[in-house]
C-alpha cells in the first residue's frame, strides 16, 4: 500500500491540512497518515498537549476513511530527525511504500535535512505549494510536486481568533476544553483590556480553589468576560436587538455581559451553561451560582483596579455570599455617587 505522511505539531489540525491530503490521496497514496510531533524545545512555543492535538486530528479525519493517524513520533518523545521516523517506519510496516509530504517553505532546506540522501532513497519527497515559495529548487534526489491550489491558512491565524479555517468537530474541541482561549482573547481586544481579564482569570481560580470550584471553569470565565467590552457602539446594539431585545434599553455599558454569554457559546462553542451564565450577569451581578459571584467579585477586586481590595478579597475566601454582596454594595454606592455628580454638573 502508497502510504503518505503528512507531519507537523497540527496546533491545531485545519482545513488546509485535509486538503494536502486529500490531494496526495487523488494523485498517488492509497491512505494519508497524519503523524504530529511530540513536544520539543526547537519551538518558540509550548505546543499544547500530545493528547489533546492526537484528539483534534481523530475528530477531523473521521469522516475521511483513507485518512489515519500515527502517534509514532508522540510515543517517542522529543524531538525526532525524519530519517530516524522513516527507518521506523519501514521496520514496523515493510509491505508499505512511503511518501513523505512537505511544504515548499520547507523544501529549500531540504539539502540540510540529517541523511537526506539516504531518507530520499527511503521514501519519495512529495512537495506541496505553501506559502508564496512556488518553484522547486534542484536537488541530486528525486523530488515529486503535488499539484494543488495554496490555502493560505494555518495554525497561528486559528490561535489569532480565526477559527472558520478549522473542521467544526475541532472548533467543538477546542471550546470544550478551553484551549488556546488566552491567545484567542488576546487578539479579540486591546492590550490593556487583556491584561484585566488575565488578572481577573487569576482572582477567580483563586476563589474557586478557596470554595472547592472547577478551577479551569473559573479561568475560562475570567478571560473571555470581556471579550465583547470593546465592540463599537452598533455592532453591540445590532446582537442586542436580536438576541436581548429585553435589554435593549438598558445602559450600553451593561450589554457586554449578555452578549458575550451568547458569543462565546455561538463562536467558541463554549457550551458549559455555569461558564455562559456568570459571564452574562457579571456586569449586574447574581448570587444564583458561586462562578457567577466569583466573576463578579473578581472583576471588581482584581489587584490591577488601583486600590487595595485585599479586604474584600479575604472576606470572598472566608464566605463568599458576604463578600459578594459586599461588593456589589459598594459598587451601587459608586453608581449612586457618580449619579450625583452627573445631576451635579447640568444644575
Amino acid at each position: 500500500m502508497r502510504i503518505a505522511i503528512l507531519g507537523g505539531s497540527f496546533d491545531p489540525i485545519h482545513k488546509a491540512h485535509l486538503q494536502i491530503a486529500k490531494c496526495a490521496r487523488k494523485q498517488f497514496a492509497d491512505e494519508v497518515w497524519f503523524m504530529p510531533t511530540a513536544q520539543t524545545p526547537l519551538k518558540n512555543r509550548s505546543l499544547s498537549e500530545n493528547h489533546h492535538r492526537a484528539a483534534m486530528i481523530r475528530l477531523a479525519i473521521a469522516p475521511y476513511r483513507h485518512m489515519r493517524l500515527s502517534t509514532l513520533e508522540l510515543e517517542r518523545g522529543g524531538a525526532s530527525y525524519t530519517i530516524d521516523t522513516v527507518q521506523e517506519l519501514i521496520r514496523r510496516y515493510p509491505q508499505h511504500t512511503f511518501y513523505w509530504l512537505i511544504g515548499s517553505d520547507q523544501e529549500a532546506q531540504l539539502a540540510q535535512w540529517k541523511d537526506i540522501e539516504t531518507l530520499a532513497r527511503l521514501v519519495s519527497i512529495c512537495v506541496y505549494p505553501r506559502g508564496d515559495q512556488t518553484n522547486i529548487t534542484k536537488h541530486d534526489f528525486p523530488i515529486q510536486q503535488m499539484t494543488m491550489k495554496p490555502m493560505p491558512i494555518s495554525s497561528t491565524m486559528a490561535r489569532s481568533n480565526e477559527l472558520s479555517i478549522l473542521p467544526y468537530s475541532v472548533r467543538r474541541y477546542i471550546g470544550e476544553h478551553g484551549l488556546y482561549m488566552d491567545e484567542i482573547v488576546s487578539h479579540t481586544m486591546s492590550e490593556k483590556r487583556f491584561s484585566h481579564s488575565k488578572r481577573v482569570a487569576e482572582l477567580c481560580v483563586e476563589l474557586a480553589a478557596v470554595h472547592g470550584l472547577d478551577t479551569r471553569q473559573a479561568y475560562l470565565a475570567g478571560i473571555l468576560h470581556d471579550v465583547c467590552k470593546e465592540w463599537p457602539y452598533e455592532k453591540a446594539r445590532i446582537w442586542m436587538r436580536h438576541m436581548e431585545p429585553q435589554w435593549l434599553n438598558s445602559a450600553p455599558a451593561i450589554w457586554h455581559g449578555f452578549i458575550a454569554s451568547r458569543y462565546v457559546k455561538r463562536y467558541y462553542q463554549i457550551n458549559d451553561r455555569e461558564i455562559t451564565y456568570a459571564i452574562r450577569w457579571h456586569v449586574l451581578g447574581s448570587d444564583s451560582t458561586k462562578l457567577a459571584m466569583i466573576l463578579f467579585a473578581a472583576d471588581k477586586l482584581e489587584r490591577g483596579r488601583g486600590y487595595d481590595s485585599s479586604r474584600e478579597i479575604e472576606l470572598c475566601k472566608h464566605n463568599l455570599r458576604l463578600g459578594y454582596q459586599e461588593v456589589k454594595r459598594q459598587q451601587q454606592a459608586y453608581i449612586e455617587q457618580e449619579h450625583k455628580k452627573e445631576i451635579a454638573v447640568h444644575e
